[in-house]
């Protein structure tokens, strides 16, 4: 009954943020779901349906603010490993930053937990090296040896001759 009352004006409100059917979909969903945890905490200062919009409004932020993060850590990862061309006037150019930013993520994520954390959360969360220490309960110095050795293992993986497609049949020699 509450998901059914409410689900309309949620996903409008989510909608006209988000911009993107499929994304305010999800923000609706999980608005909804956290004000059902949270309905205990309405305290009637306002209209519900103004406490609903509010859940919403951050729910929606939260989504855009980890697109931004996400294209930031694109963005970090590219220049520590100077792949691609900043601009990308031409198509081609674009696919082959797609392909890159794909590698990338796939390279990311073929870390082991110990040196992906400490990625993620240095260069898409932008945290400081001493909040990561704490959140991973170890040293400032590990989480920097951690970066590093990720790093090193990000650009063995990310070398651009993978970049480079060659036809089936050729060589550099040709």
């Amino acid at each position: 009954m509450f998901v059914r009352a409410h689900q309309q004006g949620v996903y409008r409100l989510a909608l006209s943020v988000l911009d993107d059917s499929a994304e305010a979909e999800e923000a609706a969903q999980d608005s909804l779901v956290a004000a059902i945890n949270a309905l205990d905490t309405y305290r009637g200062d306002s209209a519900f349906t103004t406490w609903l919009y509010a859940i919403t409004l951050n729910t929606c932020r939260g989504r855009l603010r980890k697109h931004r993060s996400r294209e930031r850590l694109m963005e970090t990862l590219r220049s520590i490993f100077r792949l691609g061309n900043e601009t990308a006037p031409h198509p081609e150019e674009a696919a082959i930053r797609n392909e890159a930013d794909a590698a990338v993520a796939r390279a990311v994520a073929s870390l082991d937990e110990k040196h992906r954390l400490p990625v993620i959360l240095r260069y898409y969360n932008e945290l400081p090296v001493s909040e990561i220490a704490k959140l991973l309960e170890i040293s400032e110095g590990t989480v920097h040896s951690r970066l590093f050795t990720a790093r090193e293992r990000l650009r063995a993986m990310l070398k651009p001759e993978h970049f480079i497609h060659t036809p089936p049949g050729r060589t550099d020699n040709a």
